[in-house]
């Protein structure tokens, strides 16, 4: 945000102008992903994705308004402009893939480890239902007839 509002402010040469506008937007842009990202993931993670593309809508929106009705700047060179961003992109695509990396790793071991927890839990609780039935005795519900007995009604649904 500082760069940005510096070079919408200060007057100097227009090509570091236009660099420095180019770069702003890319590191407003990925830092409002990064944020958005990092906060619904915590907050509520089956919302991220939807919360990104939202986000996403709204920089090109946004991104559109600006350019439909305001327009670029007389002093905007575009040759500049459009290489800091493509080279801003770049950098921090891959400054960012270790850290997606990182985060899909803890991720899936996490992930890995609660279905493992889980999976112990199912078995020591059928552990448990099967030695709890070898250990009791039986009732008379246990040897209760099968067949039906006068007087019971078995035809009814």
């Amino acid at each position: 945000m500082i760069l940005l509002t510096c070079a919408a402010v200060i007057e100097f040469d227009p090509l570091w102008r236009s660099i420095a506008v180019g770069g702003g937007l890319v590191m407003l842009s990925t830092g409002l992903t990064v944020f958005m990202s990092a906060l619904m993931y915590r907050v509520a993670p089956a919302a991220t994705a939807p919360a990104l593309a939202l986000l996403y809508l709204l920089k090109v929106v946004v991104m559109g308004w600006y350019l439909i009705f305001v327009g670029a700047p007389e002093w905007l060179q575009t040759r500049g402009f459009a290489i800091t961003v493509a080279a801003g992109l770049v950098v921090s695509w891959l400054g960012l893939a270790p850290v997606a990396m990182r985060a899909s790793t803890v991720l899936a071991s996490d992930y890995a480890a609660a279905v493992r927890a889980k999976q112990e839990q199912e078995a020591a609780e059928q552990k448990a239902a099967a030695d709890q039935g070898e250990n009791s005795s039986p009732t008379t519900l246990d040897n209760r007839a099968t067949e039906p007995t006068e007087g019971e009604d078995h035809g009814q649904a």
